[in-house]
C-alpha cells in the first residue's frame, strides 16, 4: 500500500466520483480506477458501492477512510519530525519516575533537558511502578522508569542498571560504615524476629518483589506496618519503629545526614533491574527519543560518579559500574 494509493482511495470517497478525482488529481480515468481495484484487492474488501450518479463508501470503506486520514497525517508528521533537526517549538514530554529514582534524577533531568533543549517542556510524574505500567500502556506517557518488566509484551524495554535493596534501620543501627554509608558488616534476614519490617504494599512493585524473592525461604519476613508512601516509611524507620529494605538511591540523602543507616543482606541478596521503558504503539517524536537519551546518560553518570549505588549495564550486556 503506497501513499498515493491513499491520496487518491480520499479523493474518490470526497468527490463521490471516480472521474472528477481523476480531474482533480490530474490521472487518467482508467488508470485511477485500475489503482483502486488493486487497492480492494490488496484489502481483500469492496471499499465503493458504485451507482449509476458515482460511487459511495461501503461500511467498510467508511472505516478505512478514517485509517487513511491518520496514516496520512501521520507521514506527514514524521517528515517534519525528521527535517526539523533540534528544533523543539513549545514539544512536551512526559516520563513516569518511581519516588527513589526520581528522588535522585526528576530535578537534575528538568534541568538539564532545560539547557540542551530549551524548546521541550517535561511533566515528570512520580509514582508507584504499578501506576507508571499503567500510563505507559494506556499512552499517557512517553517515557518511564521500572523495575519489573516480566509480561510487558506491549512495552519496549532497555535495561540500565542492576541494583541491590539494603536493609534500612534508624542512625548508627549497624556500626561502621563504607564511603557509601553503607554499614562494613552485612546481616541477613534469616532471624526476622530481630528486623520487624516497614514495607509498601502488595500494591507496590518493590513489595511484590520482595515477596517474590522470600517465597521459597525457610523463614518468614516480619512485617510489622504496611504503608505506601516513601517518605512515611523512611520518617517510620528514622524514629526506631522498625526497618525497611530500601535502594540506596531512596535514602542518599538520608545516609549523608546520618538520619538513617543502611547494611547489605546476604541473606538473601535482593537485586533488581533498573529499566527505560516506551510503549511501541505511542507515536515516537524526536523530543521524546532526545529526553529518552538524556536520561539514561544522567542515571549512567550518576552510578559512575559513585553518587548511585547500582551497577550499570552496558549495550553489550555486561555490568560495569560500582560492584
Amino acid at each position: 500500500m503506497e501513499e498515493r494509493q491513499l491520496k487518491c482511495f480520499l479523493a474518490i470517497a470526497e468527490l463521490g466520483s471516480v472521474t472528477r478525482a481523476a480531474d482533480r488529481l490530474d490521472i487518467a480515468q482508467p488508470s485511477l480506477s485500475q489503482m483502486l481495484l488493486r487497492l480492494e484487492d490488496e484489502l481483500s474488501i469492496k471499499l465503493f458501492e458504485r451507482t449509476s450518479r458515482g460511487v459511495l463508501l461501503t461500511e467498510p470503506g467508511r472505516i478505512f477512510r478514517e485509517h487513511a486520514n491518520t496514516i496520512l497525517r501521520e507521514m506527514s508528521r514524521a517528515r517534519e519530525e525528521i527535517r526539523n533537526d533540534d528544533v523543539f517549538i513549545h514539544e512536551k514530554v512526559s516520563i513516569g519516575l518511581p519516588s527513589s529514582v526520581s528522588t535522585l534524577i526528576g530535578a537534575r533531568l528538568i534541568v538539564e533537558a532545560k539547557k540542551q533543549f530549551p524548546g521541550i517542556s517535561i511533566n515528570v510524574s512520580e509514582a508507584m511502578s504499578g501506576h507508571i505500567r499503567r500510563w505507559l500502556e494506556e499512552g499517557s506517557l512517553d517515557v518511564g522508569v521500572l523495575y519489573n518488566v516480566q509480561d510487558m509484551r506491549a512495552l519496549s524495554a532497555t535495561q540500565v542498571a542492576v541494583e541491590e535493596l539494603f536493609l534500612v534501620g534508624p542512625p548508627r543501627a549497624f556500626g561502621p560504615t563504607d564511603d557509601y554509608g553503607i554499614a562494613v558488616e552485612p546481616v541477613s534476614l534469616a532471624e526476622p524476629e530481630k528486623y520487624p519490617l516497614i514495607l509498601p504494599t502488595q500494591q507496590h512493585g518493590l513489595r511484590r518483589f520482595v515477596d517474590d524473592k522470600t517465597r521459597h525461604n525457610a523463614f518468614e519476613l516480619n512485617v510489622a506496618f504496611e504503608l505506601d508512601s516513601l517518605l512515611h516509611i523512611k520518617t517510620l524507620v528514622a524514629q526506631g519503629l522498625g526497618y525497611s529494605l530500601l535502594a540506596h538511591a531512596a535514602i542518599l540523602t538520608e545516609l549523608r545526614e546520618q538520619k538513617l543507616s543502611a547494611a547489605r543482606i546476604v541473606k538473601p541478596v535482593f537485586r533488581r533491574g533498573i529499566f527505560v521503558v516506551r510503549n511501541p504503539a505511542q507515536i515516537v517524536t524526536r523530543a521524546s527519543v532526545r529526553v529518552n537519551d538524556l536520561l539514561i546518560t544522567l542515571m549512567s553518570d550518576l552510578i559512575r560518579q559513585g553518587e548511585w549505588l547500582a551497577t550499570r549495564v552496558s549495550n553489550s550486556g555486561s555490568l560495569t559500574g560500582v560492584p
